[in-house]
């Protein structure tokens, strides 16, 4: 058996594996031992994912190593990450995509969350941003009005579902028009609505695009028609998601903060969470003038 190493995130290894006869599959290892339970996590979220049309690759074996490394081997998908795809992607095909990614994401009846539940999901949260304050720089207005947002958001719209846990347009890859999942994450919650926050990362904030010195117009183009068009399809679900999905993207940036060590990234993330603190108070002027 050949072995290919096709680099790896978060410290594990991933490998593509060519059998004798020729098949072809992945195989992901953990980065270490502590890291098992986290891998293993990952693997029974991408094997239980049900979504539809978008699929996830099929996962046909897991176990250890001989050194106790958890592993999992997967089927290998030969195609190209969205952020790739949609610079080239005929525009009229974004709506398509738009409509599949939602009804593979977002579940076909919204959930019924008992009081008991819905302050069950104010301590998770509650927590994160606790622990999140800890760690974040004191000097600084925007990172400071964005924890005071999200101290004070109600999070209990935040329904347990199904989690893909890191749904960038890098971890959506395209074969033969058809999209699959990778790379699914353990996360401290389970929401869709952390995915399409998630998603909008990329699509409005476009961090996977971050460090190319040029961006087409005609990608930021489909990136702005992307994001209209999967709102629309979130406000036809629910009008008062959109603004659960911005409180989602919110803490998302503002949990990349710790990690962030050179100044372009630095000054990249006040600025667009900037503009992201801004849409959100547009957004509750919106619903107060609607309610």
């Amino acid at each position: 058996m050949n072995k290919y190493n096709l680099g790896g995130h978060s410290g594990c290894q991933i490998y593509l594996m060519e059998e004798d006869d020729g098949r072809v599959f992945v195989r992901k290892i953990s980065k270490d031992k502590a890291y098992n339970n986290r891998l293993k996590t990952q693997s029974e979220k991408q094997a239980s994912f049900s979504g539809n049309p978008i699929k996830a690759p099929k996962v046909f074996n897991q176990g250890y190593t001989e050194d106790g490394l958890f592993f999992f081997d997967m089927e290998y998908v030969q195609g190209v990450t969205l952020a790739e795809y949609i610079k080239t992607m005929q525009i009229g095909k974004v709506k398509g995509l738009v409509e599949s990614l939602v009804s593979s994401i977002v579940p076909e009846k919204s959930a019924i969350i008992s009081e008991e539940q819905k302050e069950i999901v104010k301590d998770v949260f509650n927590k994160k941003i606790s622990d999140l304050r800890e760690k974040l720089y004191r000097d600084n207005d925007i990172v400071n009005q964005a924890l005071h947002m999200l101290e004070t958001h109600d999070w209990s719209k935040f329904s347990h579902s199904q989690c893909h846990g890191d749904m960038t347009l890098e971890n959506i890859i395209i074969k033969d028009d058809k999209m699959y999942f990778i790379d699914f994450l353990d996360s401290f919650y389970d929401s869709w609505l952390l995915d399409i926050g998630t998603l909008l990362q990329d699509i409005q904030v476009m961090w996977s695009y971050r460090f190319q010195t040029e961006v087409s117009m005609n990608t930021v183009l489909r990136l702005i028609v992307f994001r209209d068009l999967l709102l629309d399809e979130i406000r036809k679900i629910d009008t008062s998601y959109v603004l659960e999905i911005y409180y989602a993207l919110l803490q998302k940036l503002i949990r990349i903060y710790p990690y962030t060590k050179d100044k372009y990234t630095y000054n990249f993330l006040n600025e667009k969470t900037s503009i992201i603190l801004n849409d959100i108070k547009k957004l509750e002027e919106q619903v107060r003038e609607d309610s």
